[in-house]
């Protein structure tokens, strides 16, 4: 009996190693690696290079558009999943190591300035507590509580289906037989990016599906909304936590229909149109706010900010298949404005290649239908 419970024990204990084993691989490859690779844009970015949140942000938008850059030729030619994997991880590492190298390269070049921190005052750190509070109730809702979604009988279906048969997008995830590959979402393969995560980690696509895809992707919209507040209240920084809160009871009251963004965001966070709305969108308003401000002080728009955007719409296209159109209009819409407004008709020229992924994603859509 006691050699029983001795081996219960050691058995557990393994369990828990692996257990922690696997978070460990999860958090390096969905957060560390995405920002070493943004730490590489973010030395070339004007008072952005010690900015952690833009690190994160850009570095998820590089790894989305590799992702898709990646993953999409090895759908059409119908390989395994496995080369993929394989092929995807050696890729975000190195990139993670050039992003880091640059970083450090650039800040021994132009040493930082230390800026005296300020003191904050009682009523902002109450906000910050609040803030923190609420963001952990959401944390708790989107993690905990179950939701009706039956669109997760499909993507999760088929995140599960392309880890489990080493396959992707020739079986059904209704019914596990095969079949020709789904054009109609093949372009767009976020479920493909979660299997990538559970592969790695050894953590069930389930689980990443509706555990860790919220821990990650929440606190990384509430860092967008933190950093165009902090563009739109400069001189105010006692005020970007309220915003932040403010921007939390919108979405905490959002789910006034099932498709506004915040329905998504807090229910459907493993979606590739939930990323849409609430990440990449928001990072495209972010980007161009940034470009406009550089616009309308006369200085020279940064090319890593350029790059940002054109990672960007291809991020787009691996959220959906929609967002290659949409970010198409909000790009033309922001470029015909500011080519009108400020006279910079030589803007058309990185907008036109920054729509390049679109462009082709999209003829790629239209000769597959």
């Amino acid at each position: 009996m006691d050699c029983l419970c001795r081996l219960r024990r050691h058995v557990w204990k393994v369990e828990e190693k692996m257990i922690f084993l696997q978070i460990i691989a999860l958090l390096f490859f969905a957060a560390v690696v995405p920002i070493g690779m943004g730490a590489g844009i973010a030395a070339f970015v004007d008072k952005q290079q010690k900015n952690v949140c833009f690190m994160w942000i850009a570095g998820y938008l590089l790894l989305f558009a590799g992702f898709q850059m990646l993953s999409v030729p090895f759908v059409l030619l119908q390989t395994a999943f496995t080369p993929l994997v394989g092929l995807f991880a050696v890729f975000g590492v190195l990139a993670a190591m050039a992003g880091l190298f640059i970083w450090l390269a650039a800040k021994k070049k132009r040493p930082l300035l230390k800026a005296v921190p300020l003191k904050m005052e009682r009523v902002e750190k109450v906000l910050w507590t609040v803030f923190s509070a609420i963001l952990a109730i959401q944390l708790f809702l989107a993690v905990f509580l179950a939701f009706a979604d039956g669109d997760d009988a499909y993507y999760v279906a088929v995140s599960t289906v392309t880890e489990a048969s080493d396959t992707m997008y020739v079986v059904l995830p209704y019914t596990g037989g095969t079949t020709a590959l789904d054009t109609r979402h093949a372009l767009a393969p976020f479920p493909l990016l979660i299997s990538f995560f559970s592969r790695v980690s050894g953590i069930h696509p389930a689980i990443i599906s509706h555990v860790a895809m919220p821990l990650l992707l929440l606190p990384l919209t509430y860092g967008i909304y933190g950093m165009l507040g902090s563009r739109l209240l400069k001189g105010k920084r006692k005020q970007l936590p309220a915003f932040l809160v403010f921007v939390e009871l919108l979405i905490m009251w959002g789910n006034y229909s099932l498709y506004t963004a915040e329905t998504f965001l807090i229910t459907r966070t493993r979606q590739g149109k939930a990323a849409l709305g609430n990440i990449v969108i928001p990072s495209l308003f972010l980007l161009l706010y940034l470009i406009g401000e550089r616009l309308y002080e006369n200085h020279k728009i940064e090319k890593s900010l350029w790059f940002c955007v054109f990672a960007l719409v291809a991020a787009a296209c691996l959220c959906s298949t929609l967002g290659g159109f949409l970010v198409v209009v909000l790009l033309g819409v922001f470029g015909l404005c500011t080519m009108l407004s400020y006279k910079r008709w030589k803007l058309i020229l990185p907008i036109m290649l920054c729509l390049l992924p679109a462009a082709v994603y999209i003829g790629l859509y239209i000769m597959l239908q």
